[in-house]
């Protein structure tokens, strides 16, 4: 009987090593080798059309502590992190909440389905339909504010002065969607018990969010949040796009992010400026400063998974 114990062991070893082996060498072709390319690239100073390449050792890192425009990309990816992440799991915290209240499953359905929709649209489109709300002459926004005659509050919404706060609602509105089906399917798993318990104590639904939906969603809170840092850093097309093209504008670096810089550096521009070997060092800051925040996160959140 034990002989056949350990037969059945080895076997199953052997099916999880047949099973991992085809994983293992796609991830190693797709990520781990053009990671260790980049790498090489970022040492030397090359445009990526010629087999010219002169190296330059760590000259490229050295060159963008100095260079306030990645610098000012860097600052502005982080703050769609933090100010995005914040807005964005507010207003899902808010939607979770009004959603879970509702006694129709359809109306549940139908509301996460409307949310959803822009995650299903070509980020060109939404990008340039942004846009086109929020044109300061002709945009829809000022045009029904003028309309109804508050005149006073419209703005030049892709002036300098708002331009950021622009690109982050288009960024807020089409992420906020998926991170709401990840939340109310988070509380579907929680057992009706457990708020039928709370209604006994008199609990209202207020108290039953916050004393038992909101500490049971907190390992998918920290999964959305290393989910949120990872998107808006690579987050390209959106602000690529985002009125007709003013991140490539010197005018407008503030809504860049490292990506969108990253490219421009590399070959973006109408006149390019052919530098893949520095937008190669831009690619491994980038992933460095993704892992120290998702690490950060983890070590922060330190959410022990829950059994019901």
């Amino acid at each position: 009987m034990q002989q056949n114990g350990e037969i059945y062991k080895s076997r199953y070893r052997n099916f999880i090593l047949i099973s991992i082996i085809p994983a293992m060498i796609l991830y190693i072709i797709f990520m781990i080798y053009p990671i260790a390319e980049t790498l090489y690239y970022s040492l030397f100073h090359w445009a990526g059309f010629s087999p010219d390449m002169d190296y330059v050792g760590v000259s490229n890192y050295l060159e963008l502590t100095g260079d306030s425009l990645f610098i000012t990309t860097v600052i502005t990816s982080l703050k769609y992190v933090f100010l995005g992440g914040f807005i964005i799991l507010g207003i899902t915290l808010l939607f979770t909440y009004a959603i879970n209240n509702f006694k129709s499953e359809r109306l549940k359905s139908a509301v996460q389905m409307i949310l959803f929709v822009p995650n299903t649209i070509s980020p060109v489109a939404l990008a340039l339909l942004w846009g086109f709300i929020l044109n300061t002459r002709w945009g829809l926004l000022n045009t029904t504010l003028s309309t109804i005659g508050l005149e006073t509050l419209t703005r030049g919404w892709m002036g300098d002065d708002y331009i950021f706060a622009a690109a982050l609602s288009l960024l807020v509105w089409i992420h906020v969607g998926f991170f709401i089906v990840i939340f109310v399917a988070a509380t579907d798993r929680i057992p009706n018990s457990l708020y039928e318990s709370a209604e006994l104590d008199g609990a209202s639904s207020l108290d039953k969010f916050t004393k038992i939906t909101f500490p049971l969603v907190k390992d998918i809170i920290e999964v959305c949040m290393v989910l949120w840092t990872i998107f808006s850093f690579k987050i390209f097309g959106y602000i690529h796009v985002f009125g007709a093209g003013t991140a490539a504008s010197q005018a407008h670096v503030g809504i860049r992010n490292i990506s969108v810089q990253l490219y421009l550096t590399a070959f973006g521009r109408r006149t390019a400026i052919n530098r893949v070997g520095y937008a190669s060092a831009m690619a491994i800051v980038l992933l460095i400063l993704l892992a120290i925040l998702v690490y950060a996160i983890k070590k922060i959140m330190a959410v022990e998974p829950v059994e019901y």
